[in-house]
């Protein structure tokens, strides 16, 4: 199991760095939430970086490399959140000093295409990162201030899930880990040692025929990563279109057939993913799940230094 490192908590005053690891982004997005975390008390960086257009993807891979690498040697950057998702942040894996930013640790935030960077680091380098609205979203981000509570270190944090459904009951706890599906199912394969093994899986995705999400949770099962984790959270998974010929099956069919036989807590519709309610998960920090509480609970009192 990873020995996690837990980077310094955010404080008002602290600086925010942002940067684009996938897809441009538009200006307006980021200025609204830039001055929305300023009212907040938060002072905000936006790395030049981040306006770079190339086709789709926000710059090439070198201007997103050198952001990446200057915000976290940065001594006054404190956090470093990701403008936006869409496709290409998994280029950064090749590029990532990681040895570097182990003896550096900042908080790393995004979710959707950024699942992987997120996942690399804490794998490669034991320090927690967020799963958390990307940054051109934020001003509309009505779970904002629970996350910013996750960031500060305060408390305990519990996620209370009345409206899940619950497939598999049962108790659970380990390192919560995870993301977007369609990009976490590359991950066992490209990150080093079994970063997975139990843990707490969470993961969601949109915009996917539901006979991919079917291959993409079959690939899972397959490769055994279902056998080894403690737990399996589904949340939102939305725009799911057919194709000509409808596929007929269910997500929670699918889901039930794909999970059948396994001694694990399975549940599905929590909220968090591309849809309206977005609740933030720390990556690698120890958590426990009990189905009869409904209830997800950050076993540490305080999540950060």
């Amino acid at each position: 199991m990873i020995k996690h490192i837990c980077p310094p908590a955010l404080k008002p005053g602290d600086t925010i760095g942002v940067f684009a690891p996938s897809s441009w982004v538009e200006k307006e997005d980021i200025n609204k939430s830039k001055a929305l975390l300023e009212k907040k008390g938060y002072k905000v960086f936006i790395h030049p970086q981040t306006f770079e257009r190339f086709n789709q993807s926000a710059g090439n891979h070198l201007q997103k490399t050198l952001a990446f690498q200057g915000l976290w040697q940065r001594d006054d950057i404190k956090a470093i959140w990701a403008a936006g998702g869409g496709n290409r942040s998994m280029y950064l894996l090749d590029t990532i000093n990681f040895e570097k930013i182990r003896d550096n640790p900042k908080i790393l935030i995004g979710f959707s295409d950024v699942t992987a960077v997120l996942n690399a680091v804490y794998a490669n380098t034991g320090i927690v990162t967020f799963h958390g609205q990307v940054f051109k979203n934020v001003h509309k981000w009505t779970e904002l201030d629970h996350f910013l509570n996750i960031l500060s270190g305060k408390a305990a944090i519990n996620y209370p899930y009345n409206d899940a459904v619950i497939i598999h009951p049962g108790k659970a706890r380990g390192p919560l880990i995870g993301g977007n599906l369609s990009i976490f199912q590359y991950l066992p394969k490209t990150l080093p040692g079994k970063f997975w093994k139990g843990a707490v899986l969470f993961l969601e995705d949109c915009n996917e025929e539901l006979s991919r999400i079917d291959r993409m949770l079959l690939h899972l099962k397959r490769t055994g990563i279902f056998d080894e984790i403690s737990a399996l959270l589904l949340g939102e998974f939305i725009n799911m279109p057919e194709s000509q010929r409808p596929f007929g099956f269910k997500f929670d069919e699918i889901v039930s057939e794909l999970t059948e036989g396994l001694d694990i807590p399975v549940l599905m519709n929590l909220p968090f993913g591309h849809g309206k309610i977005f609740y933030g998960f720390p990556i690698g920090i120890q958590a426990k799940i009990n189905t009869q509480e409904y209830i997800l609970q950050l076993k540490e009192p305080s999540t950060l230094l």
